[in-house]
């Protein structure tokens, strides 16, 4: 029971640490978006291809499973959530990936995980990090790592009556080994490149070197528009030119009003009226609790509450009424409430326990039986640790003795919390849960304190079927005026609708800027076939939606007309800084230049060939490269740059780099070698298998 409590407690930074900390992971983040290939449902049963290998619903579908139960596990009951469903149909692409692209590489290049090397990764000097990070094998008093839990854990899989621990450990496996695969992968490579003494002495060069300079600036934005002249054919002029800038995979642009569907005045009205009526009955009630479960929309809740820890109006009742009060209807949370106090009791925050678990193995009759006769013999005096290591089948509590630490009273499934928490220290007990039934004694108790269980009837102010009728309408009729995206556009500034963007949709989006679970969206955006198309009404994330379709992508390269507004600006600065260049050109000394331009002659310092940013102008890697090469007291040619045209000299050289400083930077260059090469040679083997992802066509 530990270790699946464990991981499912900490499953958001546990699964990062065992999915997420792997490169490929990181690397192959932009592939579930690439390349979409073929009409709608074009590929029938085919849900993509990688290098060449179509991948086949029935194949996608035993990952998604696997993963799936994987997430079961780790997560319990959230995994069914719509985000956990989501993860694991990621996971179970990103597998596949790994199987059609990665492990042909490897078994190519002799690369293996054999027997004693999976051995020394999980139980030698130098285990693997997925094993280190799991808090059930460090030691409890050093907080180091403990080999001896792993071997004690590993030994008792096979008694373990519960699959789900074999199945995780598996898995676990699997993902040690993939790892190991990833880093010899990128090692081979990264054996394979030298840093050269040169790329050393330049790189001392490029940083360590620096020049200071004075400088004339003449801002593009002190030359009017109006100056120069963009024409169509400046525009396909540099597309040709810059055409590889402009490659894309296909995305869809979306417009959209949302139409909100909240409560009305008359639904709040009906709200307060109703949980008023019901007032009186509540008042009287000699039975708050069963008043609770069969009146209120929310259950009854049995924890006890220490001051401070409810909703300020709650919290200031409950510590100050008495059980004959009542709290009359207030507004929190989205819900009308009342209350009573249901019960007042002495209690602390935390208690230690432990535990001898008992599964069900020996039929439900024998496992009580068995259980009262272990309760007795505790009571009588027997030795707790020796009963539990021969009945115990909670493994990783037995290797401390049984105990479960100090934990809080919803820290724990119900009826062991609240059983620990209401007894007395020392006390053995028989509890029973879903995980088998217990023999527990309570170790220790945190210093009481004064808790209240309230008995809270809630009535959740919500929308009528008649309200969202009337906003369903007033959306519907927005939708059908708005014909194309002018309509569209001016219709909404004429009601007053907000207009929201979602750019860049991918294919496989679940969700878009502003919108959760947006699918239905999606999907009508990729099935349009040209922009300015205009959407019926869904109905998303608690509002109905209306979406125009502003922009169309498709994979290969943007048509020319699609990124002529972005190429404009760009051959416009350019045309304003050849103006400005020959405006600048030939300047006897910097002085006379700024009074000429009507500006000042300013001051950098310490530049170097790979300052990015300079002080009091910007982004100008330009201007930098130019001012590391230059001779003192030359007054340079016109730089272009990205805000303006620059005239400099350079009025002061340090050369810092020395033979002296190349070992170390020869050293340091050569460490990052393995970083650079993850990143670029994953990238390289992504791009070379050619990857298309068909789900959104045809799954989602």
């Amino acid at each position: 029971m530990a270790v699946l409590e464990t991981l499912r407690k900490k499953a958001g930074v546990f699964l990062v640490g065992i999915i997420g900390i792997s490169l490929l992971s990181f690397v192959l983040g932009d592939m579930f978006g690439s390349q979409g290939g073929g009409g709608l449902f074009g590929s029938g049963q085919s849900l993509g291809e990688m290098n060449g290998t179509t991948i086949s619903y029935e194949e996608y579908q035993r990952e998604q499973d696997y993963y799936t139960a994987i997430y079961q596990i780790m997560y319990g009951q959230n995994a069914s959530n719509e985000a956990m469903v989501d993860e694991a149909r990621e996971q179970a692409w990103q597998s596949l990936v790994r199987k059609n692209v990665f492990d042909s590489k490897y078994s190519r290049l002799g690369l293996r995980v054999s027997s004693d090397e999976l051995f020394d990764l999980i139980q030698g000097r130098n285990p693997s990090p997925l094993v280190v990070n799991i808090n059930n094998f460090t030691n409890p008093q050093t907080g180091e790592f403990d080999r001896g839990s792993v071997l004690r854990y590993l030994q008792s899989l096979d008694q373990n009556p519960n699959p789900d621990s074999k199945t995780y450990w598996l898995f676990l496996e699997k993902e040690i080994v993939q790892q190991r695969l990833q880093t010899k992968l990128m090692n081979l490579v990264s054996s394979a490149l030298y840093v050269t003494n040169l790329d050393a002495k330049n790189m001392l060069s490029n940083t360590a070197n620096t020049v200071s300079i004075q400088y004339v600036q003449k801002p593009f934005s002190s030359v009017p528009d109006s100056a120069v002249k963009v024409t169509s054919s400046d525009v396909k002029k540099y597309y040709n030119a810059h055409k590889q800038q402009y490659r894309q995979t296909a995305s869809r642009d979306v417009e959209y009003v949302a139409f909100p569907i909240v409560p009305s005045a008359e639904d709040d009205q009906a709200t307060r009226e109703w949980i008023a009526k019901l007032a009186p009955e509540f008042k009287a009630s000699t039975d708050v609790r069963q008043f609770v479960t069969l009146n209120s929309d929310v259950p009854f809740d049995a924890t006890y509450y220490a001051k401070g820890q409810l909703p300020e109006p709650l919290d200031n009742f409950a510590f100050s009424a008495s059980k004959a009060d009542m709290l009359n209807s207030i507004l929190d949370g989205g819900s009308y409430k009342m209350a009573r106090i249901a019960d007042v009791r002495m209690l602390p925050d935390s208690v230690r326990a432990r535990h001898i678990l008992l599964d069900g193995q020996r039929g439900l009759e024998a496992t009580r039986t068995l259980a009262d006769s272990i309760r007795t013999a505790l009571r009588r005096g027997a030795n707790f640790e020796a009963l539990m290591t021969k009945y115990s089948v909670d493994q990783v509590a037995n290797q401390q003795g049984g105990d479960l630490g100090w934990f809080g009273q919803n820290a724990m499934v119900r009826p062991f919390g609240d059983s620990c928490f209401f007894a007395p220290r020392g006390r053995t007990m028989v509890i029973e849960t879903q995980f088998g039934i217990h023999i527990a004694q309570v170790t220790d108790k945190g210093v009481e304190q004064k808790k209240v269980q309230l008995a809270v009837v809630e009535r959740a102010l919500e929308p009528s079927r008649t309200t969202r009728e009337r906003i369903f309408a007033n959306a519907n009729e927005f939708a059908t005026a708005a014909g194309d995206y002018a309509t569209f556009t001016a219709k909404a500034a004429e009601k007053g609708y907000a207009k929201q963007t979602a750019p860049r949709i991918t294919i496989n989006d679940r969700n878009v800027q502003g919108l959760q679970q947006a699918r239905d969206l999606v999907r009508w955006a990729y099935e349009q076939k040209k922009s300015g198309n205009i959407s019926g009404v869904f109905e998303i994330s608690n509002n109905f939606v209306v979406a125009a379709l502003k922009e169309v992508r498709e994979d290969g390269y943007a048509d020319v007309d699609q990124v002529a507004s972005e190429i404009s600006a760009e051959v416009l600065r350019e045309k304003k800084a050849d103006l400005a260049a020959a405006e600048m050109s030939g300047a006897a000394d910097l002085s006379s230049l700024a009074q000429q331009l009507n500006a000042t002659v300013g001051t950098i310092a310490d530049v170097n060939f790979a300052s990015f940013y300079l002080t009091n102008v910007g982004v100008e890697p330009g201007l930098a490269a130019a001012a590391s090469v230059a001779k003192e007291g030359q007054i340079s040619t016109p730089v272009k740059g990205y805000s303006g045209t620059y005239v400099f000299s350079a009025t002061a050289r340090t050369d810092k780099a020395t033979d002296a400083m190349l070992p170390q930077e020869k050293q340091r260059l050569q460490e990052t070698v393995p970083m650079r090469v993850g990143y670029e040679l994953f990238e390289a083997l992504r791009t070379q298998a050619e990857i298309k992802d068909w789900r959104g066509k045809v799954l989602f």
